[in-house]
């Protein structure tokens, strides 16, 4: 348990832009307790379902599926320590923040890196899901999964177009994942 707990803690004050920004971290520190890629993909499609904060679901689902319940426990209230602590540290100090042109370089900075971290985690999960394989220097060995292409298509084109709500489509995306699973 203090392991896990240790390592959401670190999650939660090294991660930078959100939570889909902290995935390629959840998912690298995860992975040290035996999380597959599909587990984490899994775990993806329920932090769009699931109401609440990315990192607070995946430390839930990842504490409890590695220790119970009472390990989960202790990776959610450790991925919230830090927000309990800078919080009320940037409340405190929100005029000097706000003015200081370093800090406000330094997170311009960050932004980038967030953007690249999440395109990081979806080529992840597109090369997994879609390709069969784990990294990208494994392409002769891909095998292609028609059925995740057309859900990737049908749902892409349905968000594009019209703007469909994400829960929708991710329904839509579970239906057709399960009647292709049972045919």
């Amino acid at each position: 348990m203090l392991n896990v707990f240790l390592a959401f803690l670190k999650i939660g004050f090294l991660g930078f832009g959100g939570g889909y920004a902290m995935l390629s971290l959840i998912f690298a520190e995860s992975a040290r307790f035996g999380l597959s890629v599909q587990q984490f993909a899994d775990l993806t499609a329920l932090d769009g379902l699931i109401p609440g904060p990315i990192a607070i679901n995946s430390a839930t689902y990842i504490g409890q599926m590695y220790g119970g319940f009472w390990t989960g426990v202790a990776a959610t209230l450790a991925v919230s320590v830090p927000s309990m602590i800078f919080v009320p540290l940037y409340m405190h100090f929100e005029t000097r923040i706000k003015n200081n042109w370093l800090l406000s370089a330094i997170l311009n900075g960050i932004k980038p890196a967030a953007v690249g971290l999440i395109l990081a985690v979806a080529l992840s999960l597109l090369l997994t899901t879609v390709f069969g394989i784990n990294d990208i220097f494994s392409l002769a060995q891909a095998h292609v999964d028609w059925v995740s292409i057309v859900v990737l298509v049908l749902v892409l084109g349905l968000d594009l177009k019209w703007h469909t709500n994400p829960v929708l489509l991710m329904l839509l995306a579970g239906v057709i994942g399960a009647v292709a699973f049972y045919l």
